[in-house]
């Protein structure tokens, strides 16, 4: 007689998957699938915006560190002028590097937005390699579904 253990059936149910693990293995895929998506979408987003409305010359005048307990943000306040009239109000994407130089700008209702490439060529650069993570993944799945079953 051998002491060999019985050969593995492939129809043996698996061991039970505790409901925290579950949740937390559901989490991750949902966040590693969402989080390139968003990024790529955000950065389309910034591009978009960027080519729509009126092109104008703003001075970044100022900017100011808000600080709360969990995050820092920055907010710029530039000035332009529209149809000869001078106009003060926030820049959105522009920073401290920026103060006291004029940069073009889009002009969207009463509010600006940095023409800068920066952002949005970061967010892509980020996102668009992390998109190949969902679509392996949904590639792996449908080529084990379309595997002939022995």
């Amino acid at each position: 007689m051998t002491d060999e253990p019985p050969p593995e059936h492939p129809h043996e149910p698996r061991a039970k998957e505790t409901m925290t693990m579950r949740v937390v293995v559901n989490a991750l895929v949902v966040f590693i699938v969402v989080v390139p998506f968003v990024l790529v979408g955000a950065a389309v987003w910034l591009l978009v915006q960027r080519q729509r409305g009126e092109v104008v010359e703003a001075e970044v005048i100022g900017c100011e560190l808000e600080h709360n307990y969990k995050s820092t943000a920055q907010y710029c306040m530039a000035r332009w002028t529209e149809d000869g009239v001078e106009h003060t109000g926030p820049i959105q994407g522009s920073g401290d590097h920026e103060v006291g130089e004029t940069i073009e700008a889009t002009l969207r209702g009463d509010e600006l937005y940095s023409r800068s490439l920066t952002l949005p060529v970061t967010l892509l650069v980020l996102g668009v390699p992390m998109l190949f993570i969902p679509f392996a993944f949904v590639r792996r799945r449908l080529r084990a579904r379309a595997a002939p079953q022995p």
